[in-house]
């Protein structure tokens, strides 16, 4: 049964006959009712390739979340930052092995903008910190008040941690505790980081500063 929740000029909720009535972040939309229930379908191979996909990828961003929001913010609804992440890097960052998908570290973003991305982006362990450098940017550096965002990826556990507006991008340098990563001795991390302009939310294409093999002393 279809519901009219604001009257007769209002928008539709429900079934009626075929087709389903729904609401997506404030727009009204309809879709048709397949002839056989999804239940009771066999995904054909492209759908099982696409889901297996989708689920690398989903488990990869997901301690991206916070970043993401920021890094691929300023789409037009209903799409999300965390929609306009998945699809990007599902298209660039997932490569097919004899064993089905993985991900390539080195061609995930976090972040897709107009500020000029950090260059030559490097990592190295220092104990229990993980210290970014990166060249000065030139005069012709599009910027502003830029400021740091940092992001590691534990490839073990899945775990990651971040810096939002860390450092100034001509300080060159800046640095991220790696306590909520648990990390354990020859565990390989992945290094990220991007600017975001401190007055405007602008960001930069987020770049791959290095993979780190951690030694704990």
């Amino acid at each position: 049964m279809a519901i009219l929740t604001d009257g007769v000029n209002g928008p539709v909720t429900g079934r009626l006959g075929n087709v389903i009535f729904y609401q997506v972040k404030g727009q009204n939309r309809a879709r048709s009712l397949p002839r056989i229930p999804k239940r009771g379908r066999k995904p054909s191979p492209e759908q099982v390739m696409q889901r297996s996909k989708f689920r690398l990828m989903q488990q990869w961003l997901k301690p991206m979340k916070r970043i993401v929001r920021i890094g691929f913010g300023r789409c037009e609804p209903p799409k999300t930052g965390h929609n306009v992440a998945m699809s990007y890097n599902m298209r660039h960052a997932i490569v097919e092995t004899e064993n089905g998908f993985s991900v390539d570290p080195q061609a995930i973003r976090f972040s897709a903008g107009p500020l000029t991305p950090p260059v030559n982006a490097q990592v190295h362990q220092e104990g229990e910190m993980l210290h970014f450098s990166w060249d000065k940017p030139d005069i012709h550096a599009v910027l502003g008040d830029a400021r740091t965002v940092l992001f590691v990826h534990n490839e073990r556990n899945g775990l990651g941690c971040d810096k939002l507006y860390g450092s100034g991008a001509d300080d060159c340098s800046d640095a991220l505790a790696t306590h909520f990563l648990s990390l354990l001795p020859g565990d390989v991390c992945h290094a990220y980081m991007a600017f975001v302009n401190a007055e405007t939310g602008e960001v930069s294409d987020s770049v791959y500063a290095g993979q780190i093999v951690v030694v704990i002393e």
